[in-house]
């Protein structure tokens, strides 16, 4: 009995340590799954893919100009979609909070921040790999770029809206105009048949 009662708490412990570990390796194995099956918060990094092909050429090698500019608008991009993330999350999480937006949006999302940390990590290394310390000023004139580029959007969208604006406030006025006119008439309407009755009444 007493072997029987040293060694009940100890296979107890052991089935105990063996199920969590079971059920850990399945857990990591089904979130694996999950995220392969995930669609990519961004579409393809087309500036990441020019840099690497460029850079793998060898015959005739890239001039290294050409690999610089290319590595500049890889950057570009990271830092755009950085933003967009950034400018995401707070409205994303709320909304998850709430129920409104499901597991399968915020582990996308939150699965996209991860790529883009290692996206950035990887392009600064290059930078610094091309020419040592140029990372440290890589990515300020990516943010740079990407903030001119916004800028000349939103002068672009100005004359669309102020085109909008003008054919709204043109319908409007036409609005304005034709009521006026219909009160005008029916006060002429109204007036005429006012001295019709005095004269009948005379």
């Amino acid at each position: 009995m007493g072997k029987v009662s040293l060694y009940a708490p100890i296979a107890y412990l052991v089935l105990l340590i063996s199920s969590l570990a079971l059920f850990s390796t399945i857990y990591r194995r089904r979130k694996v799954r999950r995220l392969i099956g995930l669609k990519p918060w961004f579409e393809e990094h087309d500036a990441r893919d020019i840099y690497l092909s460029l850079k793998a050429q060898t015959s005739p090698k890239v001039p290294e100009k050409m690999l610089k500019a290319a590595l500049l608008r890889r950057a570009t991009e990271d830092v755009r979609r950085i933003m967009s993330l950034q400018e995401s999350k707070p409205a994303l999480a709320e909304l998850h909070q709430r129920g409104a937006v499901g597991d399968e949006i915020w582990t996308r999302f939150l699965a996209a921040e991860k790529v883009m940390d290692a996206e950035v990590m990887e392009c600064a290394g290059e930078a610094n790999a091309i020419k040592p310390g140029w990372a440290q000023t890589l990515f300020p004139s990516a943010a740079e770029i990407v903030h001119n580029s916004r800028i000349r959007d939103h002068l672009t969208e100005v004359p669309e809206l102020q085109k909008a604006e003008r054919e709204k406030w043109e319908k409007e006025r036409e609005k304005v105009v034709s009521e006026l006119e219909k009160e005008n008439d029916s006060s002429v309407i109204a007036e005429t048949e006012t001295k019709k009755t005095n004269k009948k009444k005379k």
